[in-house]
């Protein structure tokens, strides 16, 4: 679906090994940020056949408050940089073995 000629969208790009992450189990996690900041989200493919996070909602919201689009941004922004932090974590070499 174009997103380019809504208004009440946002589209995140998902890194592919983050993406379980941020939906949770059976949309868990999406589930959990949409009651959160009053929104609706969901995977979908583009024209180009990548899938990416649609995040829906009236409200766009703003940078630093809670509610809305940008609120459930940055929820989905910090989920991929705990990601990225426990991947590097679990890959980083033991010392003192």
């Amino acid at each position: 679906a174009d997103t380019a000629i809504r208004d009440d969208v946002t589209e995140v790009r998902v890194p592919a090994h983050c993406k379980g992450w941020v939906t949770g189990s059976r949309g868990s996690e999406l589930r959990r940020m949409e009651l959160e900041t009053g929104t609706y989200m969901f995977m979908a493919l583009d024209g180009k056949g990548e899938e990416r996070l649609l995040i829906f909602g009236a409200n766009k919201g703003c940078k630093n408050a809670d509610g809305g689009r940008m609120h459930a941004e940055r929820l989905v922004n910090q989920m991929v940089q705990e990601k990225l932090r426990e991947d590097r974590k679990s890959s980083s070499p033991r010392r003192g073995r």
